[in-house]
Parts: structure tokens; C-alpha cells; sequence
């Protein structure tokens, strides 16, 4: 079983330092000081900003952005190369008031989607994981003000839930249930 990998790097990007100053403070001075930077038109009318944040010639950060008459450009979508392989390893998407609303993950960086968080008003509020790598989404976490509430389970593989946790608000299991008989509902409860 392959272990996840992102959560270090999303770590990473969201507190804006570098893998060498988080690994080591000696290596952030071999880190380039001015970021490749390039600004070009994308489809469906919106601005390319790509960013090579290593220096090695190879873009990491692509931002998308709408122009806007009166207003400051528009985050519209963000995708990030987090192991700078060339391939893109996180995909974010914005509302039209610049909300995250969507990120789809690349975990085990093999090129296919194996997490995606939901958003509502800046809060997660429901993540999709696939947790066996199969490419299919087999837990299912719902969350309430940004914290886990429940998580539902496809066990055995089938594309149906058959197992459910519902938690406090520390974080603690307070009941599960399961489904026995295959048929979606909920039949034996603890």
C-alpha cells in the first residue's frame, strides 16, 4: 500500500516556505531569489501567470486569472506541480468572489486524482478520497464549521457506502454502523 504523500507538501505551499527551509535552515540559501515569473493570454480569455518557483526552468505554479473592468484580476483556478516532476499535482478552483470552492489532489503523484476537498464559505465541508488507489473515490468525510462530522466508507469495493463514523467535536467516534446485507441502508449500529 502506496503511503499519502501530500500532506507534507500542502503543509508546504500553504505556509509559503520552501522544502529546503523546512528540511534544513543551512539549504534555504541555495534556494533562487527571484522566481522564474511569466504572464501570458490562456483559453477562454483569462491570464496565464506561471511561476517557476525552484529556478530549474520548469514552471511549478500555474495561476489563471480573469481580467476585471473595475476590479483587481480574479483567481479563478491555481494548479501546482508540489514534487517538481512536470506534472501538476494539485488543482484549485475559485468562485466568481475569489472563494476556494474545490481542490483536487494528486497524493501519491501518479497523475490521477485520488483526493478532492469541497468548500463552502472558506470552510472544508466534504473531501472524496480514494484511499486504495483503484480510481474510485471510496471514503467519503463531511465536515460542519471546518470540523470532521461523519465519514462514510465503500469497504469491500463495491462503489456503495456499507460503513459510517459519526463524531464529536473533539474529533472522537461516537457511534458507527454498518451495512451487512449489501443493500446501502444502515443495519447493525454501535
Amino acid at each position: 500500500m502506496r503511503t499519502f504523500q501530500l500532506i507534507p507538501f500542502l503543509l508546504f505551499v500553504a505556509c509559503g516556505g520552501s522544502k529546503a527551509q523546512q528540511a534544513a535552515p543551512e539549504a534555504a540559501a541555495s534556494e533562487p531569489t527571484n522566481p522564474v515569473y511569466r504572464e501570458r493570454p490562456a483559453e477562454d480569455g483569462l491570464v496565464l501567470v506561471e511561476v517557476d518557483l525552484n529556478d530549474d526552468g520548469v514552471i511549478d505554479v500555474y495561476n489563471y486569472y480573469r481580467e476585471r473592468a473595475k476590479a483587481a484580476r480574479l483567481l479563478v483556478r491555481k494548479e501546482i506541480d508540489l514534487n517538481h516532476d512536470a506534472r501538476i499535482d494539485v488543482w484549485s478552483f475559485f468562485d466568481e468572489t475569489g472563494e476556494l470552492i474545490r481542490e483536487d489532489m494528486d497524493g501519491d503523484f501518479d497523475g490521477k486524482v485520488d483526493w478532492v476537498d469541497h468548500y463552502q464559505t472558506a470552510k472544508r465541508a466534504m473531501s472524496e478520497v480514494d484511499t486504495n488507489y483503484d480510481g474510485q473515490m471510496d471514503m467519503f468525510k463531511y465536515f460542519e464549521n471546518g470540523v470532521l462530522a461523519r465519514k462514510e466508507r465503500d469497504t469491500n469495493g463495491n462503489g456503495q457506502v456499507d460503513f459510517w463514523e459519526l463524531f464529536d467535536e473533539q474529533g472522537r467516534v461516537v457511534k458507527t454502523g454498518r451495512d451487512t446485507t449489501g443493500d446501502g441502508v444502515m443495519d447493525t449500529r454501535d
